[in-house]
């Protein structure tokens, strides 16, 4: 079994993992740590990296399971989300095929986090018209591999297929982003990036 976080719109290197483990598991009830993939995503703008984290609530002090974390509505987060993804991937390929479709997932009033990421798994499904075998554990169980705050997150050391970027003309490929910047840009094709040749 390979047990991996839950993911907010997960990175390029996250799917691949996930969707290549033979027995896939997500991790339901590990505490919950700030500024991980589990909450952030990163996108491409024009200005470089963009970090996109989605707000929780605190229950004062308290370590709070994955699966009984909330999402906090208050602020405006999820208009500076979708704002800052319109402004990256409105030129994009196929902006126009999948914008409603992010945009839903991003406003959707989910209660828990863990219901928000698994919309980002659904929508992966529908993309690659494959269905995705993944599970939750019944009991703690632990991440497998590295479990720093990074994990999933590096650009350093990861071996990954160039692919056209918006902001990418004249500038090196940044690898590893959020499967929102392989999605605008590669469309259906981004098959060829998160699953294995046999597939």
């Amino acid at each position: 079994m390979q047990v991996f976080p839950t993911a907010y719109f997960p990175s390029i290197h996250y799917l691949r993992d996930l969707l290549q483990a033979t027995d896939a598991c997500i991790e339901w009830h590990e505490h919950f740590q700030k500024q991980s993939i589990r909450t952030r995503c990163e996108i491409l703008s024009a200005n470089g990296v963009l970090r996109l984290s989605i707000p929780i609530q605190h229950e004062g002090g308290q370590k709070t399971p994955i699966h009984a974390l909330k999402i906090d509505h208050s602020g405006t987060w999820k208009n500076d989300h979708w704002r800052a993804i319109t402004s990256a991937y409105a030129l994009s390929p196929y902006f126009e095929d999948y914008a409603a479709e992010i945009n839903e997932i991003i406003y959707a009033p989910d209660e828990f986090l863990w219901q928000k990421n698994e919309r980002c798994l659904q929508l992966l499904e529908q993309v690659l018209n494959k269905p995705i075998k993944v599970r939750y554990t019944d009991s703690f169980v632990g991440i497998n591999g590295i479990t720093a705050k990074s994990a999933f997150l590096e650009r350093e050391g990861i071996e990954m297929k160039p692919y056209q970027q918006v902001f990418s003309y004249g500038k090196p490929f940044t690898p590893n982003l959020s499967m929102i910047d392989l999605l605008f840009n590669e469309g259906p094709f981004l098959r060829n990036w998160v699953l294995s040749s046999e597939d």
